[in-house]
């Protein structure tokens, strides 16, 4: 006999929907209160590698010389079409930024709608695009230098779907799903965490074939990956690893897993990295066995995901970044996670439903006002954030000197000033879509930069 559908009861449903509407206006709200279209940190160096583009016209080394060890292809295409064809004043790269941020959350949702089923689709799907649409998550889209993390990201999520959705033709599926795995490494060196995410998917699977194929494939890309790679960029990279400095990498790997609440209460940090890693091993050690339905698959696939992120981070920024200041913007790498966990738990979810519709429907009213109040929190901060940033570039552009602007607007503040003076002359990522913030400077910013090492 056939497993009774959950039924979501009209007001739950009322409230839950005009939730997820009120969260999804926040979000969209933001794009416009937290953009930043004017140049600063890792910006002024793009620009500066756009103007040797067009004195000398190598398009390979424009593309492909990696910038603090990321192959940024995507991020440079997108520069030289906004500069050529729009002007230069950022609106490509915020609608590109926003684009992939939404192709993210439509993925995921549409991950967890499949995973929730029949009765419960808007549930599941729901509140999997409200993870990814959290406030801070917003900031990675709306900053020029920060749009590299969705670049990577949404072929990353698109990889790892791929290979696991159900359908005919998995050969075919199992090719886009590298060719998209490619494209994530093109976006950011971060990307290159989707192989091992494949790998653990084609292993559980079953599928020695897809399993060489992605090792081949990841193997051969990650290479190419060190193809212009400088030694010293090398060893930069590698330094802070994770042999020399055990402790110090254990603590970034575990605040890393605790982002975004990281943030808010440090202390804790820690501890929810903890619990974060305690359940994602879990989930590792114990489901997506061969059988299993393809959403928990895909569940563990963005678990594995979001957890190779955090040893690379782990590995690579150790030493440079204290583990208690980590950026905000890696936050972004553990929405795959976090709705990872949400698909594995949506099974349990169905059944308590079926078992006490009325207190699970109370449940969800209580959850949907939990929802909107993280977003109010996550608001204040990416409004507070953004603010404190443009508020240091404002001061750069109308002469203001001081130290506090240097981990924001640049490192050594003396290198960029020609380029900065020649940028304006050309009109070159000039305007925002909003006033400048108060004149007083807040005591800090939020590091932004996909290369700096400070906040």
């Amino acid at each position: 006999m056939a497993e009774p559908a959950p039924r979501l009861g009209g007001p739950a449903r009322l409230v839950f929907i005009a939730a997820l509407a009120a969260y999804g206006a926040v979000a969209g709200w933001l794009v416009w209160r937290t953009s930043i279209l004017e140049a600063y940190s890792d910006m002024y160096d793009w620009v500066e590698r756009w103007r040797r583009l067009q004195a000398d016209g190598d398009f390979g080394r424009y593309f492909w010389a990696p910038h603090n060890f990321h192959h940024l292809v995507w991020t440079f295409a997108v520069l030289d079409l906004d500069i050529g064809a729009f002007g230069a004043r950022s609106y490509l790269f915020l609608a590109v930024g926003v684009a992939c941020l939404a192709a993210v959350a439509a993925m995921l949702a549409w991950a967890g709608a499949a995973a929730a089923g029949q009765g419960l689709r808007l549930v599941g799907g729901g509140v999997a695009a409200a993870l990814c649409l959290m406030g801070c998550n917003v900031l990675d889209a709306t900053s020029d230098i920060d749009t590299t993390y969705v670049h990577a990201l949404v072929f990353a999520v698109a990889a790892i779907l791929l290979a696991e959705a159900p359908g005919g033709r998995p050969r075919l599926r199992l090719a886009a799903a590298l060719v998209c795995a490619t494209a994530a490494g093109l976006g950011s060196a971060a990307g290159l965490a989707v192989w091992p995410a494949l790998m653990v998917g084609a292993w559980r699977r079953g599928d020695r074939v897809g399993g060489l194929a992605v090792a081949v494939a990841g193997g051969a890309f990650s290479l190419l990956y060190l193809v212009g790679q400088t030694p010293g960029a090398a060893a930069a990279a590698a330094s802070p690893g994770l042999a020399a400095h055990l402790g110090d990498a254990t603590a970034l790997v575990l605040n890393y897993l605790g982002l975004p609440w990281l943030r808010a209460l440090p202390r804790l940090g820690a501890g929810f990295g903890l619990a974060v890693l305690g359940l994602s091993l879990a989930a590792l050690a114990l489901k997506a066995r061969r059988g299993a339905p393809w959403s928990e698959r895909a569940a563990v696939g963005l678990i594995a995901f979001s957890l190779t992120t955090a040893l690379m981070a782990g590995a690579a920024r150790t030493g440079v970044i204290a583990p208690d200041l980590l950026p905000m913007r890696y936050s972004v790498f553990l929405a795959p996670l976090h709705v990872g966990l949400w698909l594995l738990l949506l099974p349990y979810l169905r059944c308590a439903w079926i078992a006490r519709p009325h207190r699970l429907e109370m449940l969800l009213i209580a959850a949907s006002a939990v929802m909107l109040a993280h977003q109010a929190v996550m608001t204040v901060y990416a409004v507070r954030t953004a603010d404190a940033n443009l508020r240091f570039i404002a001061d750069f552009r109308e002469g203001r000197r001081y130290p506090q602007m240097q981990p924001i607007v640049y490192g050594d503040l003396g290198h960029v000033l020609g380029l900065a003076d020649w940028m304006r002359r050309e009109g070159l990522y000039q305007r925002e879509l909003r006033r400048d913030p108060p004149v007083q400077p807040p005591a800090g910013g939020r590091d932004t930069s996909a290369s700096s090492t400070g906040r």
